[in-house]
């Protein structure tokens, strides 16, 4: 997409600023990791990574604030080259998902998240009103028609994540970067107000408008759904028992005449064909006119007595605040209005109806409300395409007979269009799905690599081993240092993993790493005669050399490696200390080295570790598999137990709230893909991150209630200008 010469100046002015409002944040940053007690989110922290932070910062600032550039001019053209849907459009082109484009979530990553929300609102509480106008003029700056929630390339998320991201370069570990972070969220948020502030002082003089915001149902323009009411709608009848309260409540409330009651003789079949008269009537200058409350006076003097306009009432008042509501789309409201008719005559006819609200037109509107609920484009080609289905759907439930056989026959059917919708999108999203599938297998290999490397290290270390048919002898019994232990039952099972599915069991590389963890104990063993010592002595380049291998392969951190070949050769030097009195020519020490020294045959390079594995490999050597809590916390239990595929969720990804639902879940429940509200996007999660997100308060489900609650629950809250409730 070509840049206009006027949006690459603004961009070219946005940053030659950043060295100046970086530096700022710099030098109060420092201040505040000199001084912790001046702010709460610090003063929580360790002392370590505070002081980490603070000398890395001094030391490498400048360097700091010049990647922060870097990543934000790179990440605004990619964001610009891609452009944006063509407004006349009908439907939007379907991006097509890569496993590119998956993005995942660890624990490590939930925490990381977690930081930069925390900025973020920082950001937005102090800039709102600036950052509101701004978005709207970059809107007409960069050539779009109306408003949308990426049209202000100084948003609040980017530009936090560029500054999280440039942090890497500083050399800092994960707990001294949020340390960083912290201490640079208050005068981060101070410098982008400024920024904000200046940068649309600069489009106004440069004669830039403000493009008019798009009247959609996206999260902005959305309402707050109505306080819960309490009403229990499960309860048999609830649904009747609201009616009688309507009636007083709402008596004359739109100034209708109240017709007399019809004759008793009247039957079913002719209140229903003057129903259907009436509703095929278009009000004329009415201000929604598609709405039974414009028409309720006409069907009220159809009514054949008052339970009939009683009904009529509770109807027209229910579908009215169902569409209204704040959740759904836009389009969906049209759709569901199309329905007000077939609920009106059904209810007339079948008690039931108002009996139980899993009636099968109650259950259609719920469901086809639930599994819109988080679309926040009405252009979005996965809604328009299935509300086409649903409106051919509805456009024939209108003239089918009222009864409980079709209506149930309808939501079958309208259930396998929801079923389809979100099966399409699993196939177009066949590649994040694959991608998870793996990673799922690969946690399941791993945890049976890992259960069997432990019973290996327990039967080696335990002081009573039984040796083939020779009776239990304490002669034998290994003596593991507690690095080795943590790192055979952490990492290693990971390299193991890693072969196996990279290279296959029959490979020789599988092959040698498999037999490292007994040839490791077998190397450990007290020895027993000169022999014992000639085959340590001569096994131990070889073994050394398979474990630098499988290092490789996962990026095991030179601290971690150097720590468990150091402790080795340790173990190994005073197994070959001289016991006796005849000295060797060479001290243990020098054997070892001269073993470590020795000239290896050349390999194959190591490969290259997975760079999108969501397992937060460099936490595994600091935190013994024991450790590990196996249940999840409570907090997050209730909800993630019940939570199902195409269930619309609010969390946190990429540093910011996001919609997105349920897409796919293996059989284990470990690994889940989330398919975004915006196109293209998918975030998989672990069990654990959606877990520690959850208890954090920033993953739950998009609806509370249900749609017929909410609905109820807007008909429950006082009036406006009132403050009596209904009851």
């Amino acid at each position: 997409m070509d840049v206009s010469p006027l949006l690459q100046r603004y961009l070219d002015s946005c940053l030659a600023e950043v060295p100046r409002w970086m530096s700022r944040v710099a030098n109060e940053a420092l201040q505040a990791l000199h001084a912790p007690t001046t702010r709460s989110a610090l003063r929580e922290l360790p002392a370590r990574p505070r002081d980490d932070a603070e000398l890395a910062l001094r030391h490498n600032h400048p360097l700091w604030a010049r990647r922060v550039g870097e990543l934000l001019g790179s990440r605004w053209r990619s964001e610009i080259e891609a452009g944006v849907p063509d407004a006349g459009a009908t439907l939007s082109p379907r991006p097509v998902w890569s496993a590119e484009a998956l993005t995942l979530v660890d624990e490590a990553e939930a925490e990381e998240n977690i930081e930069l929300l925390r900025a973020v609102q920082l950001v937005d509480h102090a800039a709102e009103h600036e950052l509101h106008e701004l978005q709207s003029r970059t809107a007409t700056l960069r050539g779009q028609d109306t408003v949308r929630t990426t049209s202000n390339l100084l948003r609040p998320e980017l530009l936090v994540r560029a500054v999280w991201d440039a942090s890497e370069v500083l050399g800092l570990g994960a707990p001294a970067r949020k340390a960083l972070m912290r201490a640079s969220g208050e005068p981060l948020a101070q410098a982008l107000k400024q920024v904000a502030i200046d940068a649309g002082r600069r489009l106004a003089d440069w004669g830039v408008g403000q493009a008019a915001w798009k009247a959609s149902s996206t999260p902005a323009a959305r309402r707050v759904a109505p306080p819960n009411s309490g009403y229990d709608l499960t309860r048999p009848g609830a649904l009747d028992s609201l009616r009688s309260r309507l009636s007083t409540r709402y008596a004359n409330i739109d100034g209708a005449t109240r017709a007399g009651p019809m004759d008793e003789a009247d039957s079913l079949q002719q209140l229903d064909r003057n129903l259907v008269h009436v509703l095929s009537r278009r009000p004329l200058g009415i201000q929604g006119a598609d709405r039974l409350m414009a028409r309720l006076p006409f069907l009220e003097a159809a009514g054949r007595h008052d339970d009939d306009r009683e009904i009529m009432l509770l109807v027209a008042h229910l579908s009215g605040a169902v569409l209204d509501d704040a959740l759904l789309p836009l389009p969906v409201r049209s759709t569901l209005a199309s329905l007000q008719a077939p609920l009106l005559r059904v209810a007339l006819r079948e008690p039931r109806v108002l009996e139980d609200h899993s009636h099968p037109i109650w259950q259609m509107m719920i469901r086809l409300a639930s599994h819109t609920a988080g679309f926040q484009d009405d252009d979005d080609p996965r809604l328009c395409t299935l509300l086409r289905d649903v409106e051919v759907l509805f456009t024939r439930l209108q003239a089918a007979t009222p009864a409980i056989a079709v209506h149930a026959q309808a939501l079958t059917a309208l259930d396998s269009l929801l079923v389809g919708e979100l099966d399409a999108e699993r196939r177009e999203a066949a590649a994040p799905i694959a991608k998870l599938q793996a990673a799922a297998r690969r946690v399941t290999m791993v945890e049976a690599l890992r259960r069997q490397v432990r019973l290996e290290l327990q039967d080696a270390t335990s002081p009573w081993r039984i040796e083939g048919s020779t009776p239990a002898s304490p002669a034998a019994a290994v003596v593991l240092d507690e690095t080795l232990q943590h790192f055979l039952t952490g990492p290693w099972p990971e390299v193991l993993a890693h072969a196996l599915i990279n290279d296959g069991e029959q490979a020789d590389t599988t092959r040698g790493l498999l037999t490292v963890v007994p040839d490791l104990l077998a190397s450990l063993a007290p020895l027993r005669s000169e022999d014992d010592r000639r085959r340590l002595v001569a096994a131990v380049p070889g073994l050394v050399q398979r474990l630098q291998q499988g290092m490789a392969r996962i990026a095991t951190p030179p601290s971690q490696r150097d720590a468990v070949l150091a402790t080795l050769m340790a173990c190994h030097t005073d197994l070959l200390r001289p016991t006796g009195s005849a000295g060797a020519s060479l001290t243990p020490e020098e054997i070892v080295r001269r073993m470590r020294e020795e000239e290896l045959p050349d390999e194959p390079a190591p490969r290259t570790p997975a760079g999108d594995s969501m397992f937060d490999i460099a936490t595994l050597d600091t935190v013994p598999a024991a450790l590990i809590p196996e249940a999840p916390m409570g907090g997050a239990r209730s909800w993630l137990q019940h939570l199902a595929v195409g269930t619309w969720c609010r969390l946190v990804a990429r540093g910011d709230w996001t919609v997105a639902r349920v897409l796919w879940v293996d059989e284990s429940r470990e690994h889940w893909l989330f398919s975004d509200a915006e196109l293209g996007l998918t975030h998989g999660l672990t069990r654990r991150a959606l877990e520690r997100l959850a208890d954090g308060g920033l993953a739950g489900p998009l609806e509370q209630r249900n749609l017929i609650e909410r609905a109820v629950d807007a008909l429950m809250a006082p009036p406006r200008g009132r403050d009596t409730t209904l009851g």
